[in-house]
């Protein structure tokens, strides 16, 4: 929950209601969005699905919520840990006096750039959806675009159109070399997370292809941090099966 309007990226406001705190009191919330933060790496992110409550002096981070979003909290000697999904440290806080653990989480206000040139003939080349500028000077000598000045053409080369015209390798219809045996190639992919959850509360699941007959193993995880063992576990008992040892 927050308090300031100001620091959501993004608020939608048709979203209203009482939220209870633990002494039975209620207060209103205003709407619902996502606030933009800084990394302590400097990558940017976001806190999602805030709610506003303007009566409210202090921002609430909720562990329930945490702890349903995949977070791992651990307490010990008077601090706070939270990682994420992948094991990441997302945050490292002491106990204050009053019992409480303050985050300090920097905000990252939102900002809009604005690209502006002053050429006539850049101008008239991005307005007509980057026309070469041979025809943009035909254009402009048969008088062909009401208002279009005598056009030039510049020295600088355009960017987005050297890009645009890069040659693109097809992808081959066949790959050169193919599996002689089963388990000689084992495609591996991990999907997640996915949402809404599982019967079974598991937001991944993890493939194993056997490129040679195409049999195909399906695990489903919690987390991601859960791959490695479930490829431990996936070689031991295909060798096992198989007789195969790498």
């Amino acid at each position: 929950m927050c308090g300031q309007r100001d620091l959501f990226g993004d608020l939608d406001e048709t979203i209203q209601g009482q939220v209870t705190f633990g002494d039975t009191s209620k207060v209103l919330f205003k709407g619902k969005g996502n606030i933009p933060i800084k990394l302590k790496n400097g990558d940017h992110s976001y806190i999602v699905d805030v709610y506003y409550v303007p009566a409210i002096k202090q921002n609430l981070v909720s562990i329930g919520q945490l702890l349903e979003k995949g977070y791992t909290l651990f307490m010990k000697n008077c601090h706070l840990t939270i990682t994420d999904y992948n094991g990441r440290l997302i945050a490292y806080v002491k106990m204050s006096k009053n019992r409480m653990f303050p985050l300090n989480i920097q905000y990252d206000a939102a900002k809009c750039l604005s690209a502006i040139t002053n050429s006539e003939e850049w101008l008239w080349h991005l307005r007509l959806g980057h026309l070469n500028f041979i025809s943009l000077k035909m254009l402009a000598s048969k008088k062909m675009v009401k208002g279009m000045p005598h056009i030039d053409h510049p020295d600088e080369v355009c960017e987005s159109c050297v890009l645009s015209k890069h040659h693109i390798s097809s992808f081959a219809n066949e790959v050169n070399w193919k599996a002689k045996k089963p388990l000689d190639l084992v495609h591996i992919d991990v999907c997640g997370p996915i949402k809404p959850m599982s019967n079974g509360q598991n937001k991944y699941f993890l493939t194993f292809i056997d490129d040679f007959s195409r049999k195909t193993w399906i695990y489903f995880l919690k987390r991601k941090s859960e791959v490695l063992n479930c490829f431990k576990n996936f070689k031991a008992m295909v060798e096992k099966q198989s007789g195969w040892i790498h």
